[in-house]
């Protein structure tokens, strides 16, 4: 694989991950009305349940910082 093929497959992911995460943000901002369809199948209260999501998003967006917005950026700073 050429640098410049590597460059696009990261900044596609970079892109499709980023949708990921605002698509996770905003099931964080409407939490309630996702407990509310949920509740059946998830046994704690509101509040764990948002703060599993929390905790879920921010493990996300750093395995996305790591594997793939860094090593992009890294790769567009690089000549070639």
């Amino acid at each position: 694989m050429e640098i410049t093929q590597l460059k696009e497959f990261l900044r596609k992911c970079t892109l499709i991950n980023m949708a990921i995460l605002v698509f996770m943000f905003l099931i964080l901002f409407f939490s309630e009305a996702v407990y509310s369809i949920h509740k059946h199948f998830y046994a704690g209260s509101l509040e764990e349940f948002e703060h599993l999501l929390y905790v879920m998003m921010g493990a996300y967006k750093l395995i996305w910082l790591f594997f793939n917005a860094i090593p992009y950026l890294v790769l567009r700073q690089m000549k070639g």
